[in-house]
């Protein structure tokens, strides 16, 4: 379950700067910060942010933490779950766990929904995660990918998903690297993804436009295969979702002028 941390900002003209210091620097910021560090920086001065999250490290494997769903829409077992060891590695971002699914030789379509939360006139959210993966893609156009994994966002409680990019999102880094093969069956087939070699865990993060939710927000972390060869699956781990409250700025009251003393009169000549 979604952990909670709350964080009070005061306005003033030093945090302007700051805040804007730090949306200048998010797009260029080094793909080894912690996701932890970025999450919110896109928030206005004078709000609240809260920011729920998970690290997989409350559950003992292969059990997912209370209120994530794992199923199996294409393929054979395994579902996602909670693993410390094996392939790709390393096999979390912070030990021992990190959420993880294969990528079998077969069709497949593999989805972990997050547990729900809601959002109520609430501004500029954003779901920051570490994710390491080895799914089968082209070795001769580094731009396909056979096997792939997607991030797709739900404003309905679970019922309709689509994919946070068709839903309004941006990436601030982190985005989807490949394209998925459009002639080998995958259930995402022609859909922009993350393919290949990660080459340990890397950082994304996607910027959601506002929105209000009455019955819930779900993200899904969804990874589908074709008939062909295999990978050595995904592992998703340090996933956190923040949002901004906007309040009203108090503007700290002027110093008061002091009266100018009134000129004794002169005398007449």
């Amino acid at each position: 379950m979604f952990k909670s941390l709350k964080r009070s900002f005061t306005c003033t003209r030093l945090q302007h700067l700051l805040v804007l210091a730090l949306l200048i620097a998010a797009g260029g910021a080094a793909a080894s910060m912690p996701a932890r560090i970025r999450s919110g920086s896109g928030c206005p001065p004078c709000s609240h942010l809260v920011t729920l999250a998970e690290n997989f490290d409350s559950v003992t494997p292969p059990a997912l933490p209370p209120l994530w769903l794992a199923t199996n829409a294409l393929g054979p077992p395994p579902l996602w779950v909670t693993s410390d060891s094996g392939p790709p590695a390393p096999p979390a971002d912070t030990p021992p766990n990190a959420a993880f699914i294969d990528d079998p030789a077969d069709l497949s379509d593999k989805r972990l929904d997050s547990a729900s939360f809601s959002f109520f006139e609430s501004c500029c959210a954003q779901v920051s995660f570490r994710h390491n993966f080895n799914l089968e893609a082209s070795d001769i156009d580094p731009n396909v990918g056979f096997d792939g994994g997607v991030l797709e966002l739900s404003t309905d409680g679970g019922n309709t998903f689509q994919d946070v990019l068709a839903a309004g999102g941006s990436f601030v880094m982190g985005g989807y690297n490949r394209t998925i093969a459009a002639d080998r069956g995958s259930p995402i087939a022609g859909r922009q993804a993350w393919s290949g070699n990660s080459g340990g865990f890397m950082t994304s993060v996607v910027n959601v436009p506002a929105f209000q939710v009455a019955a819930g927000t779900k993200f899904r972390w969804r990874m589908a295969s074709d008939y062909s060869g295999s990978g050595d699956g995904w592992r998703v781990d340090t996933a956190s979702i923040s949002r901004c409250f906007l309040v009203g700025c108090t503007p700290k009251p002027l110093p008061t002028a002091r009266p100018r003393p009134t000129p004794a009169p002169r005398p007449s000549p």
